[in-house]
C-alpha cells in the first residue's frame, strides 16, 4: 500500500482524492466565467491528482517508514511537477478554452514544485533539455535534475504497481487520458517537458502575449491557493464545514435595540440620516450600476463607520447569493493590529443576536493578525490549537476581521503561509478601513491590484475613511454617502466639533523645552489635554518637563507609546477613559500611537507636524462626540531637533513640507477638512514617483516571485517579495519586559514548554498558547539602543531579556525603556 502520511498512516489515492474535492469545492465558491472556470476545474484537477505522484517513489515510501533521507531520493515535487506539465502539455486532449489555456503546463509545474514552500522566480525553474544533456544546468536545478534520472528509472520499475493503485481514483475522477499510457510517455519522454516549459517561460517574460499573460499571477495565485489549503486540510484530517447563513438586515434589527434610529437631531440624528443615505444609495445602485465594484464610503470621524460598512456588506452579500448563487465572504481589514479589536467587538455584538454564535462563533467571525489569539470554536466545540490556527490563516469563517499587512501581502505576495487564503479573497466583500494608511508609492500598485480582483474574480470594494486619499480615479468608484441632493462634504459642514490651526514661535518651530513653556503659558486650567509627538525621544522629554508642574495642577497625568510594554498600554487607556468619565482633570503625552482605533475625548490637542491624515486622525480624539459647549482647539506645533522637523525623520521630507505649505495659520474649522484633505492628496500624489509600484507590477506580470537565498542591494523593486507593506524605519530587536511576577511565569512557562521542548509538535502548540500572554511584555528597540542588554538567551528565544534583577536600568515603569539621548536622533511611535 502506498501511503502519503504516517501517523496516523494515511493512504496516498486517499490524500489524492480529498485534495482534489477540498480544492474544487474551493473554486466553486469563486464567481468565474464559464469558460474560464471549467479550464481551471480542468488543471486544477490534473494538480491535485499529480502534485504528489513522486510519492510513489520507493525511496519516498523507505523514508515514511524508517525517517531515512540521507540521499534525497525522497524529494517528489520535481518529478510530481514534471508529471502535471506533461499531463497537460496538449490543451486540446481537454477542451480547454479559457485564453490562457496554452499555458496551463507552466501553471501546473510551477504550482506543484513550490506546494512545500515558497513561489520563487519562474526562470529560477525552467531550462532547456540541451543544457541537461550537456551538463550545463543553472545551480536552482542542478541537484533536483541529479536526482531525476534516478527518481524515473524508478517509477518506471515499479509502473504496474502505480498503475494498479491510481487507476481507480484517476477513473473515478473522469480523466480522460489512459494512466498507463501517460505513465510509459512519460518516463521516456520527460525530458521533452523541459523544452516546452522553456518556451513558455520566454512567452511569459518577454510579454509576447501581454493581454494573457498578465493574467497568469491571478491564475497561478487561485490555483496555488486552493492546492495548498486543500492539502494542508487533508494532512490534519480536517473535514471543511458548510456555510453559514447571516441575514442581510442583522445590522439594522442591531441598531433597533440599541440607538433611537428615529431621532433627526444631535448627533444620533446626523448618524440616521447618514445610514439612511447610504441604504438608499444602496438600493439605487442595485438597479442602475449593478456592474459597479469599487466604492468609497467617505464619513466625518465619529459616523459609526463600522456598523454602516458592516450593513453594506451583508446586504452586498445577501443579494449576491439571490442573483449569482454564491455568498462572498466579508473581509474587514484595518492598518493596524491596535485598531482591530474595537471594531472586531462592535461586529461580534451584532452578531450575538444569531441564536447559534455562540455554538459557532469562529465560523461566523474570525479575527486574525499575527498577535491574536488562536482558539476556533464551532459546534459548542473547542477545537485543538494545530486546527484553530490551520482554520484561523485560512480564514473559515464568513467575516474576517484583520490587518492590511494580512490582506495584503496575500495579494501581493509569495509565501505559501500567505497565499493559502487567497481563494477565499477572490469573489470576497473587501473593506478597507482608514484607507489613507496605505503608503502614497503603493497606491498605483494597490490600485491595480483591487481593480483586477474586481474584474477578474467580482470582488467587491469598499474604501472606508474620513480622508479618502486618491488611490482611484473619481470615475472608476461610486461614493455611497451621496444622494440626489446630499454629498459627503454636506455632513462634514454640519458637525462642527473643532477648529485646527499652525502655531508657530519666532523660530517657526519648537524645541521640546521651547514647547513645554509654550504650553504652561497657554494653560486653560479645568480643560483636558492630548499632546501628540512624532518621536518617543520627545514625548518622553516633554512628559518629563510637564508632569510634575501638571500633577500640582490637580491633573491625571498618563504616558503613552510603543515604548512601553501593550498590557500596560492598555491599562492606561482604560484610566484613561474612566479618569475623563469621572470628570477629572487629564493630561496625556503620547505618540501617534493614540491616533488610530483608540476612542478617547479631549477638550484640546496639540500634535506635532506630519501629514494631514494623521492630522486630522488626531483631531478626532478632540471633542469627539461634540457634546462640548465650546469648539476643541487642535493646535500643530512643529517640533525640531538638530535643525531638522522630526516629522521629516518619521514621514519624509515631502509629506513635511505638503503639511507647512497647505496648513493654515488662521483657525479652520471642521467643516473645511474636507477640503484641506483633498488638496493634500492631490499635492502628495503630484510628488510621489511611482516607480517602486511599477517595478512590483513588472514582477507579477512576469512571475517573479521571489529571490530565493539572494541579497541584493538593488534600489528599485525586481520582484514580488520587494514588496513591504510596513517598512523598517530602523533595526530593531523584540524586548520582553519582566515588569511584574506575572512576567516572570510566562517567561518560565516559555523557556521550558518551548525552548527546551525536544518535540516540534509540543513545542508549537506551547508557543500559540503562550504567545498572546507573552506579547504582552514585549517591545521593539532600536538595535543600538539595545546593545547593552545581555544576549544570553538570544540565540534559543529570538529576544532579548530584561529580568526584574535589572529593569531599573533599563526600563521605566513611567515612560518604558530607558533611551540614551547620546545613541540615536529620532526613535518613531
Amino acid at each position: 500500500m502506498f501511503l502519503s502520511h504516517c501517523q496516523p498512516d494515511k493512504k496516498l489515492t486517499d490524500h489524492l482524492r480529498e485534495v482534489y474535492l477540498f480544492s474544487q469545492q474551493m473554486l466553486k465558491q469563486v464567481p468565474l466565467a464559464d469558460d474560464e472556470r471549467e479550464t481551471l476545474e480542468i488543471v486544477n484537477k490534473v494538480i491535485a491528482l499529480s502534485h504528489d505522484f513522486g510519492k510513489y517513489l520507493s525511496y519516498f515510501q523507505t523514508y515514511l517508514r524508517t525517517g531515512e533521507k540521507s540521499n534525497n531520493l525522497y524529494q517528489h515535487s520535481f518529478i510530481s511537477a514534471l508529471f502535471a506539465a506533461h499531463l497537460l502539455r496538449d490543451a486540446g486532449r481537454w477542451g480547454l478554452r479559457a485564453s490562457w489555456s496554452e499555458f496551463a503546463p507552466a501553471v501546473a509545474y510551477f504550482i506543484v514544485l513550490h506546494h512545500h514552500g515558497n513561489l520563487r522566480d519562474f526562470s529560477l525553474d525552467v531550462t532547456k533539455s540541451l543544457n541537461i544533456r550537456n551538463q550545463n544546468v543553472q545551480e536552482s536545478l542542478y541537484l533536483r535534475i541529479q536526482l531525476l534520472e534516478k527518481q524515473i528509472g524508478d517509477i518506471k520499475n515499479q509502473l504496474a504497481e502505480v498503475v494498479d493503485d491510481l487507476s481507480p481514483l484517476w477513473n473515478q475522477v473522469s480523466i480522460p487520458l489512459s494512466l498507463e499510457e501517460e505513465l510509459k510517455d512519460f518516463v521516456e519522454k520527460y525530458i521533452d517537458v523541459f523544452d516546452l516549459l522553456h518556451r513558455q517561460y520566454y512567452f511569459i517574460s518577454k510579454q509576447r502575449k501581454p493581454k494573457i499573460t498578465k493574467k497568469l499571477y491571478y491564475i497561478v495565485l487561485l490555483l496555488y491557493s486552493a492546492l495548498i489549503d486543500a492539502d494542508k486540510l487533508s494532512a490534519a484530517n480536517i473535514q471543511k464545514r458548510p456555510r453559514l447563513c447571516v441575514p442581510e438586515k442583522l445590522v439594522d434589527a442591531y441598531r433597533e435595540q440599541r440607538f433611537n434610529v428615529h431621532e433627526t437631531e444631535g448627533t444620533d440624528g446626523w448618524r440616521n440620516r447618514m445610514y439612511q443615505v447610504v441604504m438608499q444609495r444602496l438600493e439605487k445602485l442595485e438597479y442602475e450600476r449593478p456592474e459597479q465594484r469599487i466604492f468609497t464610503l467617505t464619513a466625518p470621524t465619529g459616523a459609526g463607520k463600522t456598523l454602516l460598512a458592516l450593513s453594506v456588506a451583508l446586504k452586498w452579500r445577501s443579494r449576491t447569493e439571490k442573483r449569482d448563487g454564491y455568498a462572498p465572504k466579508i473581509i474587514y481589514a484595518l492598518p493596524f493590529t491596535s485598531v482591530i479589536d474595537q471594531n472586531d467587538q462592535v461586529i461580534r455584538e451584532v452578531f450575538q443576536q444569531l441564536p447559534d454564535y455562540p455554538a459557532n462563533e469562529h465560523r461566523y467571525v474570525i479575527k486574525h493578525h499575527h498577535l491574536s489569539t488562536i482558539q476556533y470554536r464551532q459546534e459548542n466545540e473547542e477545537l485543538p490549537l494545530r486546527q484553530a490556527l490551520l482554520l484561523t490563516e485560512d480564514w473559515e469563517a464568513e467575516i474576517i476581521v484583520t490587518t492590511f499587512v494580512q490582506l495584503f501581502q496575500t495579494l501581493i505576495g509569495y509565501e505559501n503561509r500567505a497565499l493559502k487564503k487567497f481563494h477565499q479573497i477572490a469573489g470576497s466583500i473587501v473593506i478597507l478601513d482608514e484607507v489613507q494608511n496605505i503608503p502614497v508609492e503603493y497606491w498605483a500598485l494597490v490600485q491595480k491590484v483591487l481593480r483586477d480582483m474586481a474584474h477578474l474574480y467580482s470582488c467587491k470594494i469598499l474604501l472606508l475613511t474620513a480622508t479618502q486619499p486618491l488611490i482611484f480615479p473619481p470615475e472608476e468608484t461610486v461614493e455611497l454617502l451621496e444622494g440626489e441632493n446630499v454629498k459627503p462634504i454636506d455632513f462634514f459642514k454640519e458637525k462642527t466639533r473643532v477648529e485646527l490651526q499652525l502655531l508657530r514661535n519666532e523660530n517657526d518651530f519648537f524645541t521640546s523645552e521651547e514647547w513645554a513653556r509654550f504650553f504652561q503659558n497657554r494653560f486653560e486650567d479645568g480643560k483636558n489635554y492630548l499632546a501628540i509627538f512624532n518621536t518617543i525621544k520627545t514625548s518622553i522629554e516633554v512628559y518629563e518637563k510637564v508632569k510634575t508642574w501638571l500633577k500640582k495642577c490637580g491633573y491625571h497625568v498618563f504616558y503613552l507609546s510603543t515604548n512601553i510594554i501593550p498590557k500596560e498600554r492598555k491599562g492606561r487607556i482604560e484610566d484613561i477613559k474612566q479618569s475623563i468619565k469621572n470628570q477629572q482633570k487629564v493630561a496625556v503625552i503620547s505618540t501617534q500611537v493614540v491616533e488610530a482605533g483608540v476612542d478617547l475625548d479631549f477638550d484640546v490637542v496639540y500634535r506635532d507636524i506630519g501629514p494631514i491624515d494623521a492630522i486630522i486622525q488626531a483631531a478626532g480624539r478632540c471633542n469627539r462626540n461634540g457634546t462640548r459647549k465650546r469648539l476643541g482647539k487642535v493646535w500643530i506645533t512643529p517640533i525640531v531637533r538638530n535643525a531638522k522637523l522630526e516629522s521629516q525623520y518619521v514621514y519624509g521630507p515631502i509629506h513635511t513640507k505638503i503639511a507647512r505649505d497647505i496648513l493654515p495659520e488662521e483657525p479652520i474649522t471642521e467643516d473645511e477638512f474636507y477640503q484641506l484633505i483633498h488638496k493634500y492628496f492631490e499635492r502628495v500624489k503630484e510628488s510621489k514617483s511611482s516607480a517602486v509600484s511599477e517595478g512590483i507590477i513588472q514582477a507579477m506580470e512576469i512571475l517573479k516571485f521571489d529571490e530565493k537565498g539572494k541579497v541584493s542591494s538593488r534600489k528599485q523593486p525586481e520582484y514580488v517579495s520587494d514588496f513591504q507593506f510596513i517598512a523598517d524605519s530602523y533595526q530593531a530587536v523584540d524586548v520582553f519586559i519582566e515588569a511584574d511576577k506575572e512576567a516572570r511565569e510566562i517567561w518560565e512557562l516559555y523557556n521550558q514548554k518551548v525552548i527546551l521542548e525536544k518535540d516540534f509538535k509540543k513545542r508549537f502548540d506551547n508557543y500559540l498558547s503562550l504567545k498572546k500572554d507573552l506579547r504582552q511584555y514585549v517591545i521593539s528597540v532600536p538595535i543600538k539602543i539595545a546593545k547593552n542588554l545581555n544576549r544570553d538567551f538570544y540565540e534559543k528565544t529570538k529576544m532579548l531579556y530584561v529580568s526584574k534583577d535589572v529593569l531599573n536600568q533599563y526600563y521605566n515603569e513611567e515612560f518604558g525603556f530607558i533611551r540614551s539621548s547620546e545613541m540615536v536622533d529620532a526613535w518613531i511611535m
